[in-house]
């Protein structure tokens, strides 16, 4: 993807993490800033127990009033967020905006809309999903049992090819589905599910009798800069959906600034391609965010989806390629399968823009042997913020020393205490062993003690450290950067477990004596009254009694408390019914 340095110079040099941009959201200076009220958020199915992968669909009802773009994302239980995506308004207008996710484990969370420019989120849909049995992957190694005469019954599953690659950009990440019928004939409906992105466009795949039980589908995804993410199969049709298939690409170099020839100079030993024998016709069916006008503190992920479509024929390969202001991304390559039906292919492509890229711009879809011109759609870049003076200072930054049972993922959280000079609105966030988080708001007042702070979620299965940043991106961008551990250990069984002990980690200027706390959590029956105790530095609290939830975890955490002698500390957590069962651990504190 040979994106103009020229324009956009800082194109391809950071992760393209979704925008975060919380400033009010209008497609120009002199538009009104839309009322906006979110109500309706639920998922479906909110609980849902049986065969896995699976997925969850979500909706809100986001209803406007006034001039403008409202802008949104949802915002996962797990730290994730979806892409910014934008609904138009003049007057008043009501808009049922959707998410859907895969899930190929129990799991349970919640998702949430966030408004730009609004503090706060929306209501909170809540879900569970339990995976009852293995979960079996639907692949050519895993046939879908033959069913003939019987209802219709479907599987997808899809691979990312690579599924991590680190080089030079642009790349392209191919996504090749297998999708299994258990007769034929059959006609499957489907869409791609992304994990930015949500829900594709429906589109139906048509097995002919007698043939072949299995088929392919291929999306091609052209990346711009550093990215992660998934991408999955849902079935509309009655079946199987398909697992994640995860990807993960680090660009370590830009391209070059001229683009190279759009096809090779043939040699005498080489025999030019023919072009398709069918005329293929390009079009832009999605451009997420489109025109945007908001902060610009970290670059904002840009995604296009295009179809390729070719009329009924015998076998073809199609050339495409997309152009961004004028520059032409490495060309790909599709294969069309003989049919007697029209025929059509989606494909993708992700980039980020910085501040740098701000402006107008041009994208653009072409095929070779299709129209003489490319397909387009212009959209607007536009940063609004505008860097603060204040100044802000860090007294420390507490990070989890956690101790556990590591078989699923595990929460944890990092805070620091800041102070500044004046009232100020400061974004942060927190950039785990180099991954940035997403960004988080607070106001703070002057001469206030202010804890900044956010979570994320381990899935080591060994014991191990990491470091922890924990960083404002506006004003004088002050930062504190730390170790956190992780200690896995066995599973004790019992009527009552402690499966998570986790103190944290003191690092400050001890000005004041450090002021630390710890959580916990336990695993039981339903219903199980847990009598417990914290014992800090040899200081036993008063016992509590609850009851373990529906769930069979029960998460606790201790009151705060402080560290006069400024050095490390020991913190228990007791059981005293059941099977009595303890867990000790060792804090840190350092004075900087």
């Amino acid at each position: 993807m040979l994106l103009g340095a020229a324009l956009l110079s800082g194109l391809l040099a950071n992760p393209p993490h979704a925008t975060a941009a919380t400033t009010a959201a209008t497609t120009g200076a002199s538009a009104a800033v839309p009322v906006v009220k979110v109500a309706q958020v639920k998922a479906s199915p909110a609980k849902q127990s049986g065969g896995c992968p699976t997925t969850v669909g979500f909706s809100a009802v986001v209803a406007a009033k006034g001039t403008g773009t409202v802008r949104y994302r949802w915002v996962r239980g797990d730290g994730s967020r979806s892409a910014v995506k934008g609904v138009r308004v003049s007057g008043t207008r009501k808009v049922v905006v959707r998410d859907r996710q895969t899930f190929d484990r129990t799991t349970s969370g919640w998702q949430a809309v966030e408004i730009l420019g609004r503090k706060g989120l929306s209501a909170k849909a809540r879900f569970s999903v339990t995976c009852r049995g293995p979960v079996t992957v639907w692949d050519d190694r895993h046939h879908l049992p033959a069913r003939p005469g019987k209802p219709l019954v479907a599987a997808a599953s899809v691979t990312a090819d690579p599924p991590s690659y680190g080089g030079a950009c642009p790349a392209t990440v191919r996504f090749t589905g297998t999708i299994q019928v258990s007769r034929t004939p059959a006609e499957v409906d489907f869409q791609w599910i992304d994990s930015a992105t949500g829900e594709g466009p429906a589109q139906s795949l048509y097995f002919a009798a007698g043939g072949p039980r299995s088929r392919q589908v291929v999306l091609p995804m052209g990346v711009g800069s550093s990215t992660s993410g998934w991408k999955a199969i849902r079935l509309l049709t009655a079946g199987h959906d398909s697992g994640r298939a995860a990807y993960q690409v680090t660009c370590k170099t830009t391209p070059p600034t001229s683009p190279p020839p759009t096809t090779p100079t043939p040699t005498p030993t080489q025999t030019p391609t023919p072009p398709p024998a069918q005329k293929p016709v390009p079009s832009i069916t999605a451009l997420t965010p489109g025109d945007y006008a908001g902060e610009c503190l970290e670059p904002v992920a840009y995604q296009a989806t295009g179809r390729v479509a070719l009329p009924a024929g015998p076998a073809a390969k199609v050339t495409y390629w997309w152009i961004l202001d004028g520059n032409k991304w490495q060309q790909q390559v599709l294969d069309f399968a003989a049919s007697d039906q029209p025929r059509a292919q989606d494909v993708t492509a992700t980039w980020s823009l910085e501040r740098t890229g701000a402006g107008s711009h041009t994208l653009g879809l072409m095929t070779e042997g299709g129209p003489a011109e490319p397909v387009t759609r212009d959209f607007r870049f536009t940063c609004t913020d505008q860097p603060g003076d204040a100044k802000l200072t860090f007294h420390y930054l507490l990070t989890p020393v956690f101790h556990g049972v590591c078989d699923s993922s595990y929460g944890l959280r990092a805070d620091g205490l800041v102070t500044t000079d004046r009232e100020a609105e400061v974004k942060y966030r927190l950039v785990i062993d180099g991954k940035p988080g997403p960004l988080r708001s607070e106001t703070l007042r002057p001469g206030v003690k202010s804890k900044i702070g956010d979570f994320w979620y381990g899935s080591a299965r060994t014991s191990g450290a990491g470091v922890v940043r924990l960083e404002v991106l506006n004003h004088n961008k002050p930062f504190m950067q730390e170790a956190y551990t992780w200690t896995c250990k066995d599973r004790t069984p019992g009527t009552v477990e402690i499966t998570e002990l986790w103190p944290v980690a003191y690092h400050g200027d001890c000005v004041d004596a450090p002021y630390v706390t710890a959580h916990g959590a336990f695993a039981a029956a339903p219903g199980t009254e847990i009598t417990f105790r914290w014992v800090t530095d040899g200081n036993p609290t008063a016992p509590v009694t609850l009851k373990v939830g529906q769930s069979g975890i029960l998460e606790v955490q201790a009151a705060n408390w402080d560290r006069p002698e400024r050095k490390d500390g020991t913190v228990v957590l007791e059981v005293l019914n059941h099977d009595k069962p303890s867990m000790r651990a060792v804090y840190p504190v350092t004075c900087r």
